[in-house]
């Protein structure tokens, strides 16, 4: 189970362990997700399911999307989990093929919810559920001293307060620190809150994401 205590590292390596302990109940998500695209006509088509751990207690939430019929044996796949500390409910992400995780503290779904859902009435858990569900992947790129710039003007925080992530997603521009293989995205700001000039320091983030999900998705997302 993950606990307050626990260091990033821990969190990365208490998630990957817990992983082989839900690819059996996975393979029962896989084929009633399969039946259900097959039966519909109507995509994109989503669902979602979500497992506690009986080994270790974490809580793991799986979506899955077809955009079109001929997904039913190669959806795109949202895999994360939640978990809570003093200061708030966090997410992690694992990608499984890269032994990388990324996490989300409870700064970042502050953020989200004041610049991109903008609604108050959400609860906390399903302002996670929320981002992961509207989640397409990301671009990301080296920081420099702009996008550095970029992020303290909009963040009440220490000029020291460092930043080495900065992407690309669907839903706006994530800041974040990368610790060895794990990322911790700390903010997001939506494409709206930039002027015109700070738009132009993300233009080619922006085309990159763009192509990218044109090659995997068929359109832009």
């Amino acid at each position: 189970m993950i606990v307050p205590t626990m260091t990033v590292q821990e969190i990365h390596n208490e998630v990957f362990e817990d992983i082989k302990n839900i690819e059996k109940i996975m393979n029962g998500f896989n084929k009633d997700f399969r039946k259900l695209v097959l039966r519909k006509s109507r995509y994109p088509l989503t669902k979602t399911y979500e497992y506690i751990t009986k080994e270790k207690n974490n809580l793991f939430i799986i979506g899955y999307t077809a955009l079109k019929r001929s997904d039913w044996d190669n959806p795109v796949m949202h895999f994360y989990g939640i978990y809570t500390r003093p200061e708030g409910k966090y997410a992690v992400a694992p990608s499984i093929d890269m032994n990388m995780s990324t996490i989300y503290p409870p700064h970042f779904f502050k953020r989200y919810r004041e610049r991109i859902v903008k609604d108050d009435t959400i609860s906390n858990d399903d302002i996670i559920r929320l981002y992961f569900m509207n989640d397409w992947g990301f671009t990301g790129a080296k920081v420099n001293q702009d996008h550095e710039n970029v992020y303290h003007s909009f963040e009440d925080s220490d000029k020291n307060d460092r930043i080495d992530i900065v992407a690309a997603t669907n839903q706006g521009y994530c800041f974040g620190v990368k610790q060895g293989n794990i990322n911790i995205i700390k903010t997001i700001m939506s494409e709206d809150m930039l002027f015109k000039n700070q738009k132009f320091i993300f233009h080619e983030l922006r085309r990159a994401f763009n192509e990218m999900n044109k090659e995997r998705y068929g359109k832009v997302i």
